[in-house]
C-alpha cells in the first residue's frame, strides 16, 4: 500500500514511540536490573539551635549490591567521621592531633581488609579542623557485612553496609531508607531531650554538668549555665557520662585546649582552661575570689552555643 509522505511520518513517528514505551512496559533489560547504584546515607542530626546531637548514621544499616557505592553526607554541626578499620585492630581512643584520624585516609572503594576514614565531616569547619569536609563516598566492590565507626564518638555511634552479589534484589529503596533514617533521628533526638530534662533536676547547686551523653544523643549545653554563687565559694564542672569531650575555658583560648593552663584554686579572671574533659566524673573546680560575672565557654562546641556565666556576689 503506498502511502502519502505526511502519513509514512505518522507511521514512523509511533513505531519509534512504541520501541521507546515497550521495553517499559515488559520491564527495563537485564543489564539496566543490574545497574550500579548510589545510595546516601545521612552523618548526624540536630535540633534547630544545635543544642541536642543526634549521635547516628542515618539509617544505621544499608543493603546495597557489590559494585554500588554509599555516599556520606553531614548532617550536623558537631564532627564525626566515616572509619572502616583493618581487621583484627581495636577502635582506636580518639586523637584530634591524628591525621590517620582527622584527614581522609585509603582508597575510594572498599575491599574488606584495609583502613579507610573519612577524615573529619560536618556541616560547619572551625580552626580545630580545617581540614573538614561535608560528604565522602566510597565504592563497595566486594561481598560482606561491614562495621564502621566514627572515630570522635566510639563505639555509641557505628553502623553497617551489607553487601551482597551484584545484581540482587534491594530490600529497600532510597526512599525507604531516608523514612528509616528520619525516625532513627526523631528517637535521638527525643532522647537526648528527656535526657537533658533528667540531668537539670539532679544538678547539685554548685555543680555545672558539662554536656550529657546517651545511647545515641548528646546534649551539647553547659546544664545549669548560668550559676550564682559568693566570693570564696567553689564551683565544681563535672563530666557525668561517657561520650563528647569538652572543656571549660574562661578568658581567651589558649593554643592548646587541650592542655589544663591558669589556677583554678584562687581565680580573678582572666585565663583559665580545664584541658579536655570526658571520662565520668572527671571534674574541674574553680574558687572564685572575687566579685563579678564571668563567661566561659566550651572550646570544642561553643559555636553551637555551648557558653555560661559565674554570677559572684560578695
Amino acid at each position: 500500500m503506498h502511502l502519502p509522505s505526511a502519513a509514512r511520518r505518522v507511521v514512523v513517528l509511533l513505531a519509534a514511540c512504541a520501541a521507546l514505551i515497550t521495553p517499559l512496559l515488559l520491564g527495563a533489560p537485564a543489564d539496566a536490573a543490574s545497574a550500579h547504584r548510589t545510595w546516601t546515607v545521612t552523618v548526624g542530626t540536630q535540633t534547630p539551635d544545635m543544642a541536642v546531637q543526634g549521635m547516628v548514621f542515618l539509617p544505621k544499616e544499608v543493603w546495597v549490591d557489590a559494585g554500588d557505592t554509599i555516599r556520606w553526607v553531614a548532617g550536623s554541626a558537631e564532627p564525626h567521621t566515616v572509619t572502616f578499620l583493618a581487621p583484627g585492630t581495636t577502635l582506636p581512643e580518639f586523637n584530634p592531633f591524628d591525621p590517620m584520624q582527622v584527614d581522609r585516609q585509603g582508597a575510594t572503594s572498599y575491599n574488606g581488609t584495609d583502613y579507610l576514614n573519612s577524615g573529619i565531616l560536618a556541616t560547619m569547619t572551625d580552626d580545630l579542623f580545617p581540614s573538614t569536609q561535608h560528604r565522602y563516598a566510597l565504592r563497595f566492590p566486594t561481598t560482606g557485612d561491614y562495621t564502621y565507626y566514627c572515630l570522635v564518638h566510639g563505639a555509641m555511634m557505628t553502623g553497617t553496609v551489607h553487601v551482597r552479589p551484584a545484581g540482587t534484589k534491594y530490600p529497600f529503596s532510597q526512599a525507604d531508607y531516608n523514612r528509616q533514617g528520619a525516625h532513627q533521628g526523631h528517637a535521638a533526638i527525643e532522647e537526648g531531650r528527656m535526657l537533658w530534662r533528667e540531668t537539670r533536676q539532679s544538678v547539685p547547686a554548685d555543680t555545672v554538668v558539662l554536656g550529657a551523653n546517651g545511647t545515641m544523643s548528646s546534649v551539647m549545653r553547659f546544664i545549669r549555665s548560668t550559676i550564682v554563687v559568693h566570693r570564696g565559694d567553689t564551683v565544681n564542672f563535672t563530666i557525668v557520662t561517657p561520650g563528647a569531650p569538652h572543656t571549660v575555658t574562661f578568658g581567651t583560648e589558649p593554643a592548646n585546649i587541650f592542655a589544663p593552663s591558669g589556677d583554678p584554686t584562687h581565680y580573678t579572671g582572666g585565663d583559665l582552661n580545664s584541658g579536655l574533659l570526658v571520662a565520668p566524673g572527671q571534674s574541674f573546680k574553680v574558687t572564685f575570689d572575687t566579685a563579678g560575672t564571668f563567661h566561659y565557654i566550651c572550646a570544642l562546641h561553643d559555636l553551637m552555643g555551648m557558653v555560661g556565666k559565674v554570677v559572684v556576689l560578695d
